[in-house]
């Protein structure tokens, strides 16, 4: 009675050991085949090793679908993977039904700025957008990319361009070729392209009377439309004068704003130098101007009571007679 339950358990033991034999042969391959969560290619095809880790060489090579454009991405379902498994006889299917492979394309990037140097160029070449040094453009909507093979040196042309000066609105057509056989890649852009130029000012605030420095300029981009004739735009002409007011951080000046750096100061007594010929006579004199050197200044003669005119000399005396003006009021 008691060796029945010890054949049956033999018989148990071996129809058990006869599954996991039976089941030796497919296992070793399902487990070395791993799906990837996502693959980073650069050739024009994805391929089956794109999107399976473990697969033999032949296997791995053979072509599955074409790679999404340069630059961009697609995502493949576990349906589709499963079908692509089944048809190259891959020991792989879904487990959970959400599997997914992300691929995406390296490619190479036109920099923005050189889109925007090609846009700039053609602006300048077109009528009536004056001599302006630079432009301001907003895209309407997304600024435009443009993304190629990895294995293509991209140079963008732009084959279209309008663009009304009144409204600076423009449109542009970019090609650029894509290799592979492919047709160029078309890019459409539009905008407003604004015409800006660069203006100094002051990086902080300075009192009336000094002298402004190199170091004491900053450049801001200014809408051309907004300046006006009297606006100072070249950092040269500020460097070296002094502030006829305040001067604030940020805000453009007027030539009216700036001055030769005051060598007199009003009211204060200087000296008349009187040149008639080979005769040189000196007097005093009181100051009715603050003046720069080379500025013309009003002084009332001390002992005359005369007011007469002269050029400021370097060294603060002024020169009446030959030198300048010698208008002389009673």
């Amino acid at each position: 009675m008691t060796r029945h339950p010890i054949r049956l358990t033999r018989h148990l033991r071996a129809a058990t050991l006869g599954l996991l034999l039976a089941g030796v042969a497919v296992v070793p391959a399902m487990a070395g085949v791993v799906l990837r969560a996502s693959s980073d290619v650069g050739a024009a095809q994805v391929t089956l090793g794109d999107l399976f880790n473990g697969l033999p060489a032949d296997t791995a090579a053979l072509i599955a679908f074409p790679a999404p454009a340069p630059g961009e991405t697609m995502t493949i379902n576990a349906r589709q993977l499963d079908g692509m498994a089944r048809r190259a006889e891959i020991a792989w299917q879904p487990s959970t039904g959400v599997e997914e492979v992300v691929v995406s394309r390296r490619g190479v990037r036109v920099p923005r700025e050189q889109i925007d140097a090609l846009i700039t160029d053609a602006l300048e070449r077109a009528p009536g957008t004056g001599n302006s040094a630079s432009f301001r453009l907003d895209y309407t909507g997304r600024a435009p990319e443009i993304v190629v093979a990895e294995t293509v040196m991209p140079r963008p042309r732009v084959v279209d361009f309008i663009h009304d000066s009144r409204t600076e609105r423009f449109s542009a057509r970019i090609e650029v070729d894509q290799g592979e056989g492919l047709a160029p890649l078309v890019v459409v852009c539009a905008g407003r392209a604004t015409a800006v130029v660069d203006v100094p000012v002051l990086r902080e605030r300075l009192a009336s009377g000094s002298v402004i420095g190199p170091n004491d300029i900053d450049l801001i981009s200014v809408e051309r439309r907004r300046l006006n004739n009297q606006q100072v735009t070249d950092p040269n002409q500020l460097i070296g004068q002094a502030l006829r007011r305040p001067g604030y951080p940020g805000r453009p000046l007027m030539a009216r704003d700036v001055g030769t750096p005051e060598v007199i100061r009003k009211g204060t007594m200087v000296t008349m130098i009187f040149r008639r010929g080979g005769l040189v006579l000196t007097a005093q004199g009181e100051a009715l101007d603050s003046a720069g050197e080379g500025e013309t200044v009003r002084v009332l003669n001390a002992r005359s009571r005369n007011t007469v005119y002269g050029v400021v000399a370097p060294d603060g005396t002024v020169e009446v007679g030959d030198a300048g003006p010698s208008i002389a009021r009673n």
